[in-house]
């Protein structure tokens, strides 16, 4: 195990503040135990981590938490928890630090704006705020990117298939000298579109869900809204192209 700094909490505080917060806290500590708080923790690349070593001796992690009740930017985030009397053994000068809690914190702009002022200030608001102007920035220039190359495979089946459709009129000709109404024709002719832009529609469709559902849980954020709206408008503009082909292709072909 590779050496790591944290910061340490005595566990009163920690059930303090976990009670305030609304967290089931387990069983109390032993002497030789810690709770880790690790936020930044993923199971695919984490490592688990079972003991540490704290003051020359090496505590248990009873549990660990994948959420922290301090801003990351005050701790960094890695905390442990250790009893009331190991932290007052431990080394060092211990720090105080002022924390509030708010009901519905992403709305607090105003208040987080006004303790800015104070030294050493960090707030989950100012966080959020920041990481939302550059996943929405990245959200843009994905949801570009990705109209850009919508609107050119529909474009290159659109005049693929107009370009097949001097091949295809001898065929539908026959169809009519042999009795095929033109209704018929016309169904034909919406089933033939139909099957050249269903595999890239639906390619697309899974393409982007699986992307975007990745992107949402690697950055911890919803992204249900803006998925079903891009779905909404992927499906209008292939609904387009394809109304316009059927119509140019069965103007040329009867």
């Amino acid at each position: 195990m590779g050496e790591r700094e944290y910061g340490v909490i005595d566990e009163s505080t920690f059930r303090d503040v976990a009670s305030d917060m609304g967290w089931d806290t387990p069983e109390t500590l032993a002497s030789d135990q810690v709770y880790l708080i690790d936020p930044f923790y993923d199971e695919r690349f984490s490592e688990n981590v079972t003991a540490v070593e704290l003051d020359g001796v090496t505590p248990e992690v009873a549990s660990r938490y994948e959420k922290t009740p301090l801003n990351v930017m005050t701790f960094g985030g890695l905390l442990l928890v250790t009893p009331d009397d190991v932290f007052t053994a431990l080394p060092g000068e211990a720090l105080a630090y002022q924390a509030v809690s708010v009901a519905d914190y992403k709305e607090q702009t105003a208040l987080s704006e006004s303790l800015s002022i104070e030294a050493n200030f960090s707030s989950a608001t100012a966080l959020y705020s920041e990481a939302m102007i550059v996943h929405g920035a990245l959200l843009f220039v994905g949801s570009f990117l990705g109209l850009v190359f919508l609107v050119a495979t529909g474009s290159i089946i659109y005049f693929k298939t107009m370009t097949e459709a001097e091949e295809d009129r001898a065929k539908y000709a026959v169809l009519r000298k042999v009795g095929i109404s033109k209704r018929d024709v016309k169904r034909t002719i919406r089933q033939q579109i139909a099957v050249v832009f269903r595999a890239p529609f639906s390619l697309g469709i899974v393409h982007a869900s699986v992307a975007l559902v990745a992107f949402s849980r690697l950055l911890a954020m919803d992204f249900t809204v803006p998925v079903l709206v891009w779905m909404g408008v992927y499906s209008a503009i292939y609904a387009l192209y394809y109304v316009l082909t059927v119509r140019r292709f069965t103007k040329q072909v009867i």
